[in-house]
């Protein structure tokens, strides 16, 4: 096999479905590129970029809030995120908007949940713009 398909599932809906031949995540183990013909794996994502090639060989970008990964013996490269974002997808000002608010509400302790809000939100906030530059940067 020369190629992985690669299956992106949220819990709000299949975020896409490609065929590559590369692709970099990061695991609670760190982070590893899976190719064709990489033996089965179960692991576990935590939060940071999915990268993979497109079929012209360009570099794509996802924002993966952690979930599950699962390489099967057919090439089949299933990711069952928690939340995820396709770097094209993101909303900058948004995301900086968010960012900003999150980084005020930190700043008051007093409230300790809407203090983890916040600082889930910063950390969501965060790795879009990360995913976004990212995107960018190597297009």
């Amino acid at each position: 096999m020369n190629k992985l398909t690669l299956d992106i599932v949220t819990q709000e809906k299949r975020l896409l479905t490609v065929e590559t031949r590369r692709v970099t995540v990061e695991t609670s183990e760190g982070e590893i590129t899976l190719l064709p013909d990489h033996i089965p794996l179960l692991t576990r994502l935590t939060e940071g970029l999915l990268r993979y090639e497109d079929n012209e060989g360009k570099e794509q970008v996802i924002a993966i809030f952690g979930g599950f990964l699962e390489l099967n013996n057919r090439g089949v490269l299933s990711i069952l995120a928690d939340s995820a974002a396709r770097a094209e997808d993101i909303d900058e000002a948004r995301a900086i908007k968010a960012q900003e608010e999150a980084k005020i509400k930190l700043v008051d302790r007093s409230r300790e949940a809407e203090f983890a809000i916040a600082e889930a939100s910063m950390r969501k906030a965060a790795l879009e713009l990360k995913a976004a530059k990212y995107s960018k940067k190597s297009n």
